[in-house]
């Protein structure tokens, strides 16, 4: 667990100076493969705005969040979109890590790993 916290910390770092994009960029979803590294993540996309840590059933999953504009059904209504409203108010697609390779994204899948409040 520190070995991998200690990977991301040196990828935010080392790929932050050479490949952020804004963080107003649309994410393209057509990029995203399960079974991406974060870094691959982060060269594609650049530094995720915001990070968190949830703990489901013992299994740390790592999720990263960019800003983006919803995509999908009604484009966010309350019938589906994939992006989750953060606290500041904006819309973020979540992209979620298990041991170190991305395991899913968006909507959904995030609300299938965080307790509910």
């Amino acid at each position: 667990m520190a070995n991998s916290l200690a990977k991301i910390v040196l990828v935010f770092g080392l790929w932050g100076f050479v490949f952020a994009l804004p963080s107003w960029a649309l994410v393209d979803r057509s990029v995203l493969k399960q079974g991406m590294s974060l870094p691959e993540v982060v060269q594609s996309f650049g530094l995720p705005d915001s990070i968190e840590w949830v703990n489901f059933q013992g299994q740390a999953i790592l999720f990263v969040f960019f800003e983006t504009a919803d995509k999908g059904f009604l484009q966010g209504g309350p019938l589906g979109g994939d992006t989750v409203t953060r606290d500041n108010g904006r819309t973020a697609l979540p992209l979620g890590f298990m041991t170190d390779q991305l395991a899913g994204w968006g909507k959904r899948f995030y609300f299938q790993f965080k307790p509910s409040e």
